[in-house]
């Protein structure tokens, strides 16, 4: 619930932040080994996402991906059209070579949770609810593809409402409610992959805007201390081969 190691945000969000009594506020270090046991990498060639051309290439990106980590891999969406598009492009190839692919709305969410936990060489691409809630632990989960900031659609009636309330009080919506609502969201997705100490695994975030943006420094800030390795794409292919393949 924090956003760069403080508690601010999310005591606006639930009212206490001026309030006399005294909150006491902690902390706990993770019992994961992130710097040794997680590495978080970046394409940085891939378009922005608001290009037309984004997920015709990001679509490639999955497939080289998955292939190469043999399965084991959740890939988040923040929209259910653009989960379709990239299925519909990668179905085909990855069948071929004998990954599980799935998705969400083909089954009831508990089902293909199950299908997915029970299969350690499937995929699964999924929207909103798999970014909290789901737990895959060991190499059923090895992958976590982030496609989007998982920024609020700003045109939503009751974020529209929110961000007009802000600019109305004089303040910043983007930096006091969408920015830091996307920090902690981008978080609970980041949480998926270590479900236990043995646990490992890589994180691909696709958006490179995380990166290349300035407020990209408050996700990372945000996020545990990883491995990192932002480069190409064709770079990356062998670099995550050979991470996962020295915990094996």
């Amino acid at each position: 619930m924090t956003i760069k190691g403080d508690f601010e945000f999310w005591k606006k969000r639930i009212g206490i932040q001026n309030i006399e009594r005294k909150i006491t506020e902690k902390i706990f270090t993770s019992p994961f080994d992130y710097p040794r046991q997680v590495m978080l990498t970046v394409p940085t060639d891939l378009r922005d996402p608001s290009d037309s051309l984004y997920t015709e290439e990001l679509s490639v990106f999955i497939k080289n991906m998955v292939i190469t980590a043999d399965g084991g891999a959740l890939i988040l969406f923040t929209s259910y059209s653009m989960l379709m598009e990239v299925y519909n492009a990668i179905k085909e190839d990855i069948t071929k070579t004998g990954i599980t692919i799935l998705r969400q709305g083909e089954f009831d969410r508990f089902k293909i949770q199950k299908i997915f936990n029970e299969d350690i060489k499937s995929i699964l691409l999924a929207t909103d609810s798999f970014w909290e809630g789901i737990d895959s632990p060991g190499e059923t989960l090895k992958m976590l593809i982030i496609c989007r900031l998982p920024f609020k659609v700003p045109s939503d009636p009751v974020i529209k409402s929110r961000i007009e309330k802000i600019e109305k009080e004089g303040g910043n919506s983007f930096m006091d409610y969408l920015l830091p609502e996307a920090v902690i969201k981008l978080k609970q997705g980041f949480g998926r992959l270590m479900r236990r100490k043995d646990d490992f695994g890589v994180v691909i975030i696709t958006d490179n805007r995380i990166i290349k943006k300035s407020y990209g420094q408050i996700f990372l800030s945000s996020l545990p201390e990883t491995l990192t390795y932002y480069s190409e794409s064709k770079n990356i292919e062998s670099k995550v081969e050979d991470f996962l393949f020295s915990k094996r």
